[in-house]
Parts: structure tokens; C-alpha cells; sequence
């Protein structure tokens, strides 16, 4: 009876976590998809390299915080990996 009581509290408190990991599932997705295609976020940059330079000037600061963001989540999942037996 104990065992089901545990089982039903562990159910409950899973529950919270089925959100934040269906984002994580996600985003690798979207990850393992962009290197599986690598010519769309190519064709994007090459699209924002021949507009004006004004409309670069106004994208680079978001797309130098999303390649930091992707590298840093790149060294962290590495590390992950090297930590599983």
C-alpha cells in the first residue's frame, strides 16, 4: 500500500516536469533538424548579408545572442554526453 501511495505521489510530481521537457525535446529537435539542413539558416544569413547594411546592423545584435546561446548549449549537452556511462 505504501509502494502505491509513493508510485501515485512520484505520478503527481512527473506531471510538472512533462512541460518543460516537451520544450527540451523540442529544441533538439530543432537543433538535430538545422543540422540536418544546414542550407536554411546559410540561405538566412546570405539574405541578411545582401540587404542594406542598416537592416544587418539592426539583426546582428539578436543573432550574435542566439549563435552564443546555441554554443553554450552545445558545450553543455558535450559535457552531458561525457558524463553518461
Amino acid at each position: 500500500m505504501r509502494s502505491a501511495e509513493l508510485r501515485a505521489t512520484l505520478a503527481d510530481q512527473a506531471r510538472a516536469l512533462r512541460s518543460p521537457l516537451a520544450l527540451a525535446d523540442q529544441l533538439r529537435a530543432g537543433v538535430h533538424w538545422l543540422r540536418q539542413h544546414p542550407v536554411w539558416p546559410l540561405a538566412a544569413l546570405a539574405w541578411l548579408v545582401l540587404r542594406p547594411p542598416r537592416h544587418l546592423l539592426r539583426w546582428l545584435p539578436p543573432l550574435f545572442g542566439g549563435w552564443q546561446i546555441l554554443r553554450r548549449a552545445g558545450q553543455w549537452l558535450a559535457g552531458r554526453a561525457d558524463r553518461k556511462p
